[in-house]
């Protein structure tokens, strides 16, 4: 199978503690050992995997296991990118920054969180000096991740970076709806097929602390309950390769459904099911993530996908998406 790039979540641990963060109150094994890091990482190269970009929780809270994914991944043959989520919390300064990048050998990307909720913590000078220090090491990508309830709140984070111009990509989400955030109704649609895209970040699995791979990192699936009956749950890397895990991904019609369509597929296909349609059809989500976790982790919803996926008329259709758009032809 086709994938740009793969996250690898080195912890669940943060101290930020932002409130639209959904790993609050995660009850998963929250860090794995140095050993495993650096284990997944290489078997996801060896997969021919050419993006490795690490995350949380917060990787520099636990930076010896961050040194260990990172230097994994640059020591493979393959050289793969290497990017790094982070909230900055740890830019206090430009000496602490200096420190901590001359660690971090073949960093090509960092994606750095900031936004209303980030800055309740982390305020934007940290974000500048990480910023500045990775400028300064030639780091050829920088990301700023911006989640809003409000639309008015993207000018304001943009406007504390302007003067970087086209140095700093810049992505922007809309927030997922959880007990500490309010849903925001003027900027929620209904589940119809017109309202979300045909891809999303099931692009990106991600590896869990735990070991767990996961078909879409946004839910963050697994954090608050056991996660093998879900329809994102992979596999684990503790007891299969990362290759067995593929293979057998490769075969399921849910997950390949949800690569080729997306949430505009979930969409679809809660219009076409009438037990969905009258529970679903009423409601409003604020993304297609949103849409997708709260439809995908109730047991009727996961069965719905699995009778609908499994259609062959859907099978021929997914098998012609994957085809076309990751040139996944199957024998």
């Amino acid at each position: 199978m086709y994938y740009t790039k793969i996250l690898v979540s080195v912890t669940e641990i943060c101290t930020v503690g932002c409130r639209h963060c959904g790993f609050i109150g995660s009850v998963r094994e929250r860090q794995p050992a140095e050993e495993e890091i650096a284990d997944w990482v290489t078997q996801a190269c060896d997969f021919g995997i050419p993006n490795i970009i690490f995350t949380g929780g917060e990787p520099f809270q636990r930076f010896s296991l961050l040194k260990a994914g990172v230097n994994a991944a640059a020591r493979h043959p393959a050289k793969p990118g290497i990017g790094c989520f982070t909230s900055s919390f740890w830019g206090k300064n430009r000496a602490t920054v200096d420190k901590f990048l001359d660690q971090l050998p073949g960093m090509t990307h960092f994606y750095l969180s900031t936004d209303v909720f980030h800055q309740e913590k982390v305020p934007a000078s940290y974000v500048r000096n990480v910023i500045d220090g990775a400028l300064a090491r030639g780091i050829p990508h920088l990301s700023l991740c911006i989640t809003i309830a409000e639309d008015a709140e993207e000018q304001q984070i943009r406007s504390l970076y302007e003067d970087y111009g086209d140095r700093l990509m810049i992505a922007v989400e809309r927030v997922i709806s959880s007990p500490h955030i309010a849903p925001v109704a003027q900027t929620s649609h209904p589940p119809e097929p017109e309202h979300y895209a045909s891809h999303c970040f099931l692009h990106t699995p991600i590896v869990n602390p735990n070991g767990d791979l996961a078909a879409c990192h946004a839910a963050k699936v697994g954090a608050h309950h056991p996660d093998e009956k879900d329809v994102y749950f992979l596999g684990n890397l503790k007891r299969k390769s990362f290759a067995q895990i593929m293979a057998e991904a490769d075969e399921n019609h849910s997950y390949q459904f949800l690569r080729a369509f997306g949430p505009q597929g979930l969409a679809r296909m809660i219009t076409e099911t009438p037990e969905l349609k009258t529970r679903w059809g009423g409601t409003t989500f604020s993304n297609g993530c949103d849409m997708c976790a709260r439809v995908l982790l109730t047991k009727k919803g996961r069965q719905a996908l699995a009778d609908y996926a499994g259609d062959d008329f859907q099978q021929l259709l997914t098998e012609a998406v994957r085809a076309r758009r990751f040139g996944e032809v199957r024998s």
